[in-house]
C-alpha cells in the first residue's frame, strides 16, 4: 500500500466507501420495503379482529367471554387465512384463550399498551407486539375490544398476522422490490464508480505534474517549471514550486557566480601581492648582498622603493578588510548631520597639489543654499576621495576635475563629480564595481583596485547607489544622492 501512487489510493479508498455506501443503502431500503409491506398488510387486516369480534359472544350475567363456539370460531378464521393467530387477552395483556396448542405458547401475556396504541389510531403503522408462539420475532397484529352490552370493554380480540415463511402475493412483491433494488443499485454503483474514478484521475494530473516536477528536480534539472492552471490549494502548491525551483536555481547561479568571483580574486590578490613583495625581497636582497658597494644615494633610493611597495601592500589589506566587513554588514554607521559643501572643500585642497603636477584644473559648484546631509561623514569622504583620485588619473594634462552639489529631489541632495578623461567603453560599464576590474586601456599600467566596488557599498548602506555617465575619449561622470537634513 505505501508503494501506490495517490491516484490509486484514492480510487480504492472510493470503490470501498461506494461498496459500503451500497450495502448500506440496500440494508436500509430492504428495511424499509418490509416496513412499508408490513404497514400495507396491517391497515389491510385493520378490521380483521373487529369482523371476528362480532361473532364472540359476552356472557350478560358474568360480563366474561363465552367460550360457546370459540374454537369452531378460531378454526374458520384460521383456515380462510393460515397467517392469523388469535388471542384473547384480559384489559392488562393476559392471554386468556389462545387458538394456539398450550404447548406452543411460550407467553403468557402481550403489551396492552401498544393494543391501546393501535385501537387510539394515532400512531404511525406498522405498530408491533410480541408473539405468543415467537416471542423473538414481534408482530404486526389487528385489535378489537370486546365489551359488554353497556359498551365497558372486558377485554380484546388479539390477531397476529404473519408475514414471514409464507409464500403470499406480498412476499413475491417484496422479492421483486428487492431484486429491481439491487439491479438499478449496481447500475449506479458501476456508474458511479467510473464516474469518480475518472474525475480523481483528473484531480490528481495535477499532483502527479507537482511529482514529476519535484522528481526532475532533485535529478539536477533546476529549469523544471509546473503549469497548473488553476487557483485552488493545488494551484497554490504549484506557484509555490515554481518560486522555490527558481529560488534555487538562482541560488545555485549565485553560488556558481560567487565561486568564480572567489577564484579570480584570489589569483588577483595573488598578482597584485606578488609584484610588491617580489620588489621589496629584490631591493632588500640587493641591500643586503651589496651593502658595501651601495653610495647612500642609492641605498636611500632602494628603501625608498621599499618603502613605497609596503605602503601599497597595506593599502591594498586596508581595502580588502574594509571591502569584507562592508559586505558583512559589520561596519558601524554614524549618522549625522554636516555640510557637504565644506566636505568637499576640504577634499578639493587636499587634492589641490597632485591636480597641478599633472596640470589639471579641479574645480566645485557649491551652491550656498545646499542643505545639510544625513550621513557617515567620514565614509562619505571615502567615496569622494575615491572618486576624485580616479578622476585626476585617468584625466590627461589640461583636463579638468568638476565637483558639484545640488538640491534634487525633495529631501535629497545630488553630488556628482565629472571628469574630461579617457571614458568607459559600453561594454565595460556593467563591471567597473566589480572587485579587482581594471578598465582595458589602463590594464597593464595601474595597480588592481578596490575603491569603486567600496564605494558602492558606503553609498547603498545609505539607501542609495552610484550611477555611472561615460563616453570614451570625452569623460566620466559618478553621481548619487545624500537625504537631506530636515
Amino acid at each position: 500500500m505505501k508503494n501506490l501512487s495517490l491516484t490509486i489510493k484514492l480510487s480504492l479508498l472510493f470503490a470501498a466507501l461506494l461498496a459500503v455506501v451500497s450495502v448500506v443503502d440496500v440494508l436500509t431500503v430492504t428495511n424499509a420495503s418490509r416496513r412499508y409491506i408490513n404497514e400495507v398488510m396491517q391497515r389491510a387486516n385493520l378490521d380483521l379482529a373487529t369482523s371476528i369480534a362480532r361473532e364472540i359472544h359476552i356472557d350478560t350475567l358474568t360480563g366474561k367471554v363465552s367460550d360457546v363456539g370459540m374454537n369452531d370460531l378460531f378454526m374458520a378464521s384460521m383456515t380462510i387465512n393460515p397467517t392469523i393467530k388469535l388471542f384473547i387477552v384480559d384489559l392488562d395483556g393476559k392471554i386468556l384463550v389462545s387458538s394456539a396448542k398450550p404447548e406452543d405458547t411460550k407467553l403468557t401475556e402481550v403489551s396492552a399498551a401498544q393494543i391501546q396504541k393501535l385501537l387510539a389510531g394515532k400512531e404511525k403503522l406498522p405498530i408491533y407486539n410480541a408473539d405468543p408462539r415467537n416471542p423473538d420475532d414481534p408482530k404486526i397484529f389487528s385489535a378489537a375490544p370486546l365489551s359488554q352490552p353497556d359498551g365497558s370493554p372486558v377485554a380484546y380480540l388479539y390477531v397476529t398476522i404473519g408475514t414471514h415463511d409464507q409464500a403470499d402475493l406480498s412476499s413475491v412483491k417484496r422479492s421483486y422490490i428487492l431484486s429491481a433494488l439491487l439491479r438499478s443499485l449496481l447500475i449506479a454503483a458501476g456508474v458511479v464508480l467510473v464516474v469518480g474514478l475518472l474525475l480523481i484521475f483528473v484531480l490528481t494530473r495535477n499532483v502527479r505534474k507537482l511529482s514529476d516536477g519535484v522528481q526532475r528536480l532533485r535529478e539536477g534539472d533546476l529549469t523544471t517549471r509546473v503549469h497548473i492552471g488553476t487557483n485552488d490549494e493545488i494551484g497554490q502548491l504549484g506557484t509555490a514550486f515554481n518560486e522555490m525551483a527558481q529560488q534555487i536555481e538562482t541560488s545555485v547561479e549565485t553560488l556558481s557566480r560567487n565561486d568564480t568571483l572567489r577564484r579570480e580574486l584570489v589569483a588577483n590578490i595573488s598578482h597584485d601581492l606578488r609584484t610588491p613583495l617580489a620588489s621589496i625581497e629584490g631591493y632588500t636582497e640587493t641591500i643586503l648582498l651589496k651593502e658595501h658597494l651601495l653610495s647612500d644615494e642609492e641605498r636611500k633610493t632602494y628603501l625608498k622603493t621599499i618603502l613605497k611597495n609596503t605602503k601599497s601592500l597595506g593599502r591594498l589589506v586596508t581595502d580588502l578588510f574594509e571591502l569584507s566587513k562592508l559586505e558583512a554588514r559589520q561596519t558601524d554607521i554614524h549618522i549625522e548631520p554636516f555640510s557637504i559643501t565644506e566636505l568637499i572643500q576640504d577634499n578639493l585642497l587636499k587634492f589641490e597639489p597632485q591636480a597641478v603636477q599633472k596640470q589639471i584644473h579641479l574645480t566645485a559648484d557649491l551652491p550656498r543654499d545646499v542643505p545639510l546631509v544625513k550621513a557617515d561623514v567620514a565614509l562619505i569622504e571615502r567615496v569622494l576621495q575615491n572618486f576624485i583620485s580616479n578622476a585626476i588619473q585617468y584625466t590627461p594634462q589640461e583636463g579638468r576635475v568638476n565637483v558639484s552639489v545640488y538640491q534634487s529631489n525633495v529631501g535629497y541632495v545630488h553630488v556628482r563629480v565629472a571628469d574630461t578623461g579617457r571614458g568607459i567603453t559600453a561594454d565595460e560599464l556593467p563591471y567597473v564595481f566589480d572587485r579587482f576590474y581594471r578598465i582595458g586601456s589602463v590594464r597593464e599600467k595601474s595597480r588592481l583596485g578596490l575603491g569603486l566596488a567600496i564605494a558602492q557599498k558606503i553609498v547603498e548602506l545609505h539607501g542609495s547607489h552610484i550611477a555611472i555617465d561615460s563616453t570614451p575619449d570625452i569623460g566620466t561622470t559618478f553621481s548619487f544622492d545624500l537625504p537631506a537634513y530636515q
